[in-house]
């Protein structure tokens, strides 16, 4: 039987595989668990993984982003020392919801804005990863006023995806197009 690594490895060769069928232009990828610890035998496992991961996906077209997750292995400043340490050509997926229980969506966007290609964007209350929706969520507790000009400062457009957990009671967003925002 093949280490556990190297079985996960094979997991996501197999999902980058897919887009010779249904061509993607991204895979975003995690480092660790919610919650994990920091260990530098799991920084070095993620570089194998990913140096091989990466190698793998450009041939097909792929570029992988690293998403940072509240944990002690992905917040923005680890991520950005991992690939400062590793040299891996790599981009990230911001996620405002983890920069909100990690370092704060202003602090965290900072140091990702040059290499951000995707967004992960949704909302909670500052303690839970509730992916609530984005402006309306009763509990939410980012500042979107203050994300939105981040979000335009970056310049070029990229790649966005609403991670959020259903509710009937949203307002359709062209509401809160009109109020300015």
């Amino acid at each position: 039987m093949k280490p556990k690594r190297v079985q996960m490895v094979d997991q996501i060769k197999r999902a980058i595989e897919f887009a010779e069928t249904v061509p993607f232009r991204y895979l975003i990828q995690h480092i660790g668990v919610a919650g994990e610890e920091y260990d530098d035998r799991k920084v070095e496992a993620a570089f194998t993984a990913l140096e091989e991961l990466s190698i793998f996906a450009r041939h097909r077209g792929v570029e992988i982003l690293l998403e940072n997750i509240p944990n002690a292995l992905s917040s923005a400043e680890r991520l950005r020392s991992f690939l400062g340490e590793t040299h891996l050509n790599l981009g990230f997926c911001f996620d405002t919801g983890h920069a909100h229980l990690n370092e704060g969506v202003e602090a965290a966007f900072l140091l990702m804005k040059k290499q951000i290609r995707s967004t992960h964007v949704h909302d909670n209350d500052g303690k839970i990863d509730g992916h609530l929706f984005p402006f309306f969520a009763e509990s939410g507790t980012i500042d979107w006023d203050e994300v939105m000009p981040l979000f335009r400062q970056r310049g070029d457009p990229v790649s966005t995806v609403a991670g959020i957990e259903g509710s009937s009671r949203v307002p359709a967003p062209h509401r809160h197009n009109q109020a300015g925002v």
